[in-house]
């Protein structure tokens, strides 16, 4: 509901209420008047003006009419503005109004009395279709809508018929009528009677045939229609039966001629505004209970609270959400078990939840639930679709955790390996040629001729120099000097003239990276080259570095002949977990026969020198 409808709706109220006061006849004889008396025909009318009940205007009754009335559109306009696509808030604004139009029978005015005796009972045939369309004031079948037309016609011809033989002037009471009726054509009271009697009959059945219909539905109906249905369903209920019950004093029906139930007119038609207001106050709240039910997700699975509280909320027993099982291409329920999927038409419906076109789950109810609260079941939805995502974030984190455990764990290994790689080439490189150098010196030491002891010492200061070269040599292996000195540029720009095979550098960061991201970088080049170098039977390689404000890309190409994997424990592995640590991402594209990719791509923020 927009502003202008809704300043609509308020200006209508408020002049027809205007209207009403303004035209109001506060004389003693209108006030005593029985053709005046609001809510009943000409023959009920003067029905209770012979008693026991006379009916006397005051400002006490006109208060209880205008309330009423205005209890109407109010709930009307809250039903209409919480939701917006139904019937019922509309239809049920104009009943108010409708009712609010019959107060002009106060009037003296000829005309305006006229009409509002014509309206009188307008409003009923707008709550029928209301009680009848419910929960959206749409006639979904032929036979309503022609029920529906029947009571209009009811309630405007036959009450049109009424008058059109009825003179209240000419009917001897205790306080004679004023009113001047213009639909009058002939005071006839035996034809009167006939058609007073006849339109009374018919409304008695139109009121049963709502009562039978609305206590089917309740006997046939869910647990969802049942609770969505009750309020309203109860206060239709208590007016149908004071209606009869009123009409029935009007045949003066043995029994039925009581004062108190006249005096209920008022409180039973207020009744229904209240129904309405009720539910949607329950709506609103059954909105706030799906909210709480979200709150459960973080600390129980779909299977668990959250769908307790879903069930709560809606109030359906039967409420489901089940998960899709991708690699058996079907739903299971919380204990695992394949389901498959309501059939249209069956006490159940269900729909698919999606996430990028893809199934994630489904959401299992009564089928009563979308026609009983549209904008609940949206709101479920939304709520079940955000359940089922949590529980697949969780899975990843776990598996993001698992994968990180084990990443840690080929860290360590990779660890342990390298420092025994270390070990070794030291003990069989630098190690031996001490080792010898030390024989050599002491040999020397103990020499008896200065030729000898030169010719030792010459030998030993040779190994010196080879020993002193191979650990430069190691050094540079491990963290090459060029790296820590002029940064990661420098150091591929020697990697690649140390390098067998042709290597391109291109690209040349913006700003230089942290230390840890540089060394890891290095790393990656390095060994891509010598995979290139060693398996890969390449001609050329090329080495692509960039960054951005945001990230450091490498890129190592080659031309070789592919066919490169990942695998558990070797040198792409133990990469691919350094890069992770550091929060980046690592990919190898080598198709057979087309040359390997290496790309590794860093965060620069996330990281510190």
């Amino acid at each position: 509901m927009n502003c202008r409808a809704a300043f609509a709706v308020v200006l209508a109220t408020a002049l027809v209420v205007g209207a009403v006061v303004v035209a109001m006849d506060w004389s003693t004889a209108a006030m005593h008047d029985p053709a005046r008396t609001l809510l009943l025909g000409p023959r009920e009318s003067f029905v209770a003006a012979r008693g026991p009940y006379p009916p006397v205007f005051g400002v006490w009754e006109l208060v209880l009419f205008l309330g009423a009335g205005t209890a109407f559109v109010a709930a009307g306009f809250i039903a209409w503005r919480a939701r917006p696509r139904e019937w019922t808030g509309p239809l049920i604004i104009v009943a108010g109004l409708l009712w609010l139009l019959g107060g002009l029978r106060r009037s003296s005015d000829p005309a305006l009395f006229t009409i509002a005796a014509v309206v009188t009972n307008l409003y009923l045939p707008v709550l029928i279709q209301v009680l009848l369309g419910f929960p959206t004031g749409r006639l979904r079948y032929r036979w309503e809508r022609w029920f529906v037309g029947a009571c209009w016609v009811l309630a405007t011809v036959g009450v049109a018929a009424e008058w059109m033989f009825f003179d209240p002037r000419a009917v001897a009471t205790t306080h004679p009528s004023t009113s001047v009726n213009l639909l009058l054509v002939h005071h006839d009271p035996t034809i009167a009677t006939v058609v007073q009697l006849t339109v009374g009959g018919l409304a008695a059945v139109c009121g049963l045939v709502v009562t039978v219909v609305i206590a089917r539905r309740w006997r046939v109906g869910s647990p969802a229609y049942r609770s969505a249905f009750l309020p309203l369903g109860a206060a239709g209920l208590v007016a149908i039966v004071v209606t009869v019950g009123i009409l029935a004093s009007a045949v003066r029906f043995p029994g039925s001629q009581h004062a108190w139930l006249l005096e209920l007119r008022y409180p039973t038609s207020a009744v229904l505004p209240v129904a309405v207001a009720f539910g949607v106050i329950r709506y609103q709240l059954a909105r706030v209970a799906v909210g709480s039910a979200v709150t459960a997700i973080g600390s129980a699975p779909p299977a668990g609270a959250f769908v307790t509280a879903l069930r709560r909320a809606v109030r359906d027993p039967t409420l489901a959400l089940w998960t899709y099982a991708a690699e058996h291409e079907c739903f299971v329920d919380a204990e695992g078990r394949r389901r498959a999927l309501p059939v249209p038409g069956g006490p159940q419906s269900a729909t698919v939840l999606e996430r990028g076109g893809v199934p994630v789950g489904a959401l299992v109810f009564d089928t009563a639930l979308p026609a009983a609260d549209p904008e609940l079941l949206a709101a479920v939805r939304a709520a079940a679709a955000l359940a089922l995502e949590h529980d697949r974030l969780r899975a990843d984190l776990q598996e993001q955790l698992g994968e990180v455990r084990r990443s840690r764990e080929r860290l360590a290994t990779a660890a342990d390996t390298a420092r025994r790689r270390v070990e070794r080439d030291l003990h069989d490189g630098a190690q031996q040629r001490l080792v010898a150098a030390a024989i050599l010196l002491g040999r020397a030491r103990r020499a008896g001729d200065i030729t000898t002891r030169d010719t030792l010492l010459a030998e030993g200061v040779g190994e010196l120099d080879t020993a002193l070269a191979e650990l430069r040599e190691f050094a540079r292996g491990v963290f090459p000097p060029m790296l820590a000195a002029r940064g990661l540029p420098a150091a591929l720009d020697s990697l690649a003239q140390r390098a067998v095979l042709p290597v391109r550098v291109t690209g040349e960061p913006a700003s230089r990276p942290p230390a840890v991201i540089e060394a890891a970088a290095y790393f990656v080049a390095a060994e891509a080259v010598t995979n290139a170098t060693r398996y890969a039977d390449a001609r050329t390689i090329q080495i692509r570095c960039e960054t951005d404000d945001d990230e450091l890309r490498l890129c190592v190409v080659d031309d070789g002949c592919g066919g490169a994997v990942v695998s558990p424990g070797g040198g792409l592995d133990g990469l691919a977990d350094r890069v992770a640590a550091l929060g980046g991402t690592f990919e190898l594209h080598s198709p057979p026969g087309a040359g390997t990719t290496v790309t590794a791509t860093f965060p620069l923020r996330s990281v510190t020198a």
